[in-house]
């Protein structure tokens, strides 16, 4: 009987390979002034597989990485994908006990790190893998990941490979409590990038950004969408306003992806009119809703399209789009419609799926599922209960059946015998012409058991009173929805993905209110 293993199965590093043979002199990747084409980017990854092979590693061993973007990053994930190893990434900003914690549940094998995110550590990481490999320059050559490149096999090694094989676990960010190994396999990773592809209208001619951390699944999935293609990613190791529009205008980079923050930070510099963006055609955003002027802007002065993307590391990106002929339609927390290969669904008590405009919990099915969460199989049945993957988010479908989010469970906050979603206030909060940015929470209150409380962030050069920020609330929002307090703040918490770390703010204000009666 035929082995139908290498006729019909789906994995991830097959991704690049048949890219490679369709454009192998084409660039795949623009890091500063190196690039590299797609033949030399599947050979190095392929050398880098048989090297890992050659070690000793074994069919669903893990590699752990510790890194920022680049050239090498790339060249790893994919040569792990294809040795049919197990990608863990870890996030560099996270504590050294959290890196120690997320490499023992997983019990690497090797770890690839930026020499800039050892600290002075070295030998503490040596202790808990087989091999250290190093990306810097001040390392020495046998540490050197690029050393692994010198591997005299260039060609593909034979793995035998299923769709349902693990291909990377991911951790979550372990806001309330111990981090999760989100557990996620090739078919999930192939058939969400392909998907995007379509969904957010990507196509081969591309040139595209890697700006957010490729260790987060929204940009590593959009990566892989893009390698599909055959087009081109241009590394950005870190977002600084002007240099952003340099390299625009130099690469003339066609499709971006970026937070809302980062959109407000170039279209409204001084210099903007300096540099022609006139290639931009596609310009991407998630983690939190564009302000309506932003948005405005960006569509007149750039005269391309914006799109909100979301999903989770859970039910891997994008499971939901809000598309360009959306934009200015629809007005609010708009996730807009599910993804080709997403079921979605409203969900209230007890299993109940809800109709429209009728406010619940977010669900999911779909090939983009996780596998479950790492050595946690009671938490994996609770996020899937009654047949459906469940988020944590609260929304509804509006009577388009659009998609609208309200807030997360978690984040709701209960005032005075009302609900008030935090979104909601911020959008109100970041439309003020002075706000670069806004977080809003619900702070323990005598009164009105939790006060709503606003954290702004103001535009560089702009200054504003609380009262003035308030009375622009009162102008856009119900009474109970208005902040009782205003703290403006010189930056906010966040995450090293743009996402703003609420408990953080929850856990440093709790006493906020305990002597007063606002």
């Amino acid at each position: 009987m035929t082995d139908v293993t290498m006729l019909n199965r789906v994995a991830v590093g097959d991704i690049l390979r048949r890219s490679a043979s369709k454009n192998p002199q084409k660039t795949a990747i623009i890091i500063g002034e190196k690039k590299i084409s797609y033949e030399q980017l599947n050979e190095d990854s392929n050398r880098f597989a048989n090297y890992l092979i050659e070690s000793g590693l074994q069919k669903g061993d893990t590699v752990a990485t510790i890194c920022g973007n680049s050239w090498q990053m790339i060249v790893a994930i994919f040569g792990i994908a294809k040795a049919g190893l197990v990608w863990v990434p870890i996030n560099p900003g996270v504590s050294f006990n959290e890196k120690c914690y997320i490499l023992s549940e997983v019990k690497a094998k090797i770890l690839l790190c930026d020499e800039v995110f050892l600290q002075g550590k070295k030998e503490e990481y040596e202790s808990m893998c087989q091999e250290l490999l190093l990306i810097g320059d001040g390392v020495a050559p046998a540490e050197k990941f690029e050393h692994t490149l010198a591997h005299p096999h260039a060609n593909e090694p034979e793995v035998e490979l299923h769709d349902r094989d693990i291909v990377q676990i991911m951790f979550t960010s372990g806001t309330t409590g111990t981090p999760k190994g989100v557990v996620i396999n090739h078919q999930a990773v192939f058939i969400a990038s392909l998907a995007n592809v379509i969904e957010a209208g990507m196509n081969k001619n591309d040139v595209a950004t890697l700006m957010m951390p490729v260790f987060h699944c929204a940009q590593h999935t959009l990566v892989t969408s893009f390698i599909h293609l055959g087009a081109t990613i241009v590394i950005i190791p870190g977002f600084e306003p002007e240099a952003f529009m340099k390299t625009v205008e130099k690469e003339k980079i066609t499709w971006m992806f970026g937070l809302p923050l980062m959109y407000r930070a170039f279209l409204y510099h001084p210099s903007f009119h300096n540099y022609n963006l006139t290639s931009l055609r596609y310009c991407l955003y998630a983690m939190a809703p564009m302000d309506k002027n932003t948005l405005e802007k960006g569509i007149n002065e750039l005269t391309c399209d914006f799109a909100l993307g979301t999903g989770q590391t859970e039910m891997y990106p994008a499971t939901a789009v809000f598309k360009p002929e959306d934009q200015l339609r629809k007005s609010g927390s708009y996730w807009g419609t599910p993804s080709l290969i997403t079921d979605t669904s409203i969900m209230g008590e007890n299993g109940k799926l809800l109709g429209k405009m009728e406010v619940g919990e977010i669900v999911h099915r779909g090939p983009n599922v996780m596998v479950g969460y790492l050595n946690n199989d009671e938490e994996t049945e609770r996020m899937r209960e009654y047949g459906w993957h469940h988020t944590g988010d609260l929304g509804y479908f509006d009577e388009e059946g659009m998609l609208v989010f309200v807030d997360r469970k978690k984040d709701m906050i209960k005032t005075g015998g009302e609900n008030v979603s935090s979104i909601h206030v911020e959008q109100a909060l970041v439309s003020h012409p002075k706000v670069l940015n806004a977080v809003v929470i619900g702070l323990p209150h005598e009164r009105w058991i939790e006060a709503v409380t606003a954290f702004v962030l103001l535009k560089p050069g702009e200054s504003a009173t609380k009262e003035e920020i308030i009375a622009h609330c009162k102008e856009n929002l119900g009474s109970f929805q208005v902040p009782k307090e205003v703290l403006i703040v010189s930056e906010l918490p966040t995450t090293t993905t743009g996402k703003i770390q609420k408990h953080i703010l929850r856990k440093n204000y709790q006493g906020l209110y305990s002597n007063q009666q606002v």
